[in-house]
């Protein structure tokens, strides 16, 4: 499995992305701020929220339904939804305990789910 793209190619490709502004220097420590927005609209752009939701915990599996809500500007409410319809599809499972669980992604049910989903806008 090959894990690095190519080595020494993650700076550069920082500078060129995001420019030298992300970059705080100290005698003890380096320190790397990403704009956030840009970050999140690249990777959610044109897709439903249930696929946002779904990329993002494969992204970050311990991530809250709080900061599901502030990414994707929905109410807490409206994730805890959304995630119980996944959850329901068994394209999502929580592990663990509530504090210190993780979801879990089913790549083959998230394949099918958006399979129906796509045959229902069809049918409509």
């Amino acid at each position: 499995m090959e894990w690095v793209e190519q080595l020494g190619s993650g700076i550069p490709r920082v500078l060129q992305t995001y420019g030298r502004e992300c970059f705080k220097f100290s005698d003890n420590y380096i320190r790397m701020s990403f704009p956030r927005e840009q970050i999140i609209e690249e990777q959610t752009e044109g897709k439903t929220t249930n696929d946002k939701i779904v990329e993002l915990l494969q992204n970050n599996p311990m991530m809250t339904r709080e900061v599901l809500a502030e990414i994707l500007q929905l109410s807490v409410r409206g994730v805890e939804y959304q995630l119980k319809k996944l959850k329901e599809t068994g394209v999502i499972k929580r592990q663990g305990e509530r504090k210190e669980g993780y979801w879990l992604v089913n790549l083959e049910k998230k394949k099918i789910h958006r399979l129906n989903n796509n045959n229902e806008k069809q049918n409509s």
